[in-house]
């Protein structure tokens, strides 16, 4: 029963990629200026690439894979969040401490033999983003522009990958200390879970969006002719 619920999620996983894509690609001609909708979907791409082909390299070379990965994950997210929060100081400080994040990424990672996953660059990654996160929750809410903070499609990517982070957090920081044990295994569904939900999110932000850009630009009348 435990093995047939991890695949269910796996396969729930792989398919929510499967279907952002779908939709960015419906989508596209509507997105072209939409940085944050195409990064989700480059994003969910990549995922998928490396879980196609989990299984063509050695756990030797998937920690150098994953560990690009986080690197990659951070970088989107982080600039998605960085183009949408207008405080100039924090801006720059969030230039300042993702060079910094880099340059620790990269000595942890040359300098320490993990199996498979970097769960500390990833514990770190989540708490800065999360940081981050709530400011542009917290900016979004004092916003007199919007009567409604959940009108603007950012809202719900920024929610969505906040709860794959939150959720997932706990799984990742002890990935690498449980690797030899069967409890990761028991637990690994909920990294699934919780993602297969940020995608959710993510394609309810092309709808909001599309649905934002119809308000904007509504089809031409045509005259009533009698």
């Amino acid at each position: 029963m435990a093995k047939t619920i991890e695949n269910l999620f796996k396969f729930l996983h792989l398919s929510s990629d499967i279907l952002l894509i779908i939709v960015c690609l419906w989508f596209i001609n509507r997105i072209r200026n939409e940085r944050p909708l195409i990064l989700v979907s480059v994003y969910a791409l990549l995922d998928l690439l490396i879980n196609i082909f989990n299984n063509w390299f050695s756990n030797h070379w998937w920690s150098y894979i994953w560990s690009t990965f986080t690197f990659v994950e951070y970088s989107i997210f982080t600039y998605i969040l960085w183009i949408n929060i207008r405080w100039s100081p924090l801006r720059k400080f969030i230039v300042i401490i993702s060079i910094l994040f880099i340059v620790f990424t990269t000595v942890f990672n040359i300098a320490t033999n993990f199996d498979k996953i970097d769960s500390i660059p990833i514990g770190v990654e989540t708490i800065l983003l999360l940081v981050f996160s709530f400011y542009y929750l917290y900016e979004q809410m004092n916003e007199s522009s919007e009567l409604f903070i959940y009108s603007k499609y950012q809202f719900w990517i920024v929610i969505g990958f906040m709860i794959y982070l939150a959720g997932s957090f706990f799984v990742f920081l002890f990935a690498n200390k449980l690797a030899e044990n069967d409890v990761i295994k028991r637990y690994w569904f909920l990294t699934n879970c919780f993602y297969v939900l940020m995608n959710v999110l993510f394609i309810v932000s092309f709808f909001i969006h599309n649905k934002k850009r119809g308000k904007m630009y509504p089809p031409k009348l045509r005259p009533y002719l009698n």
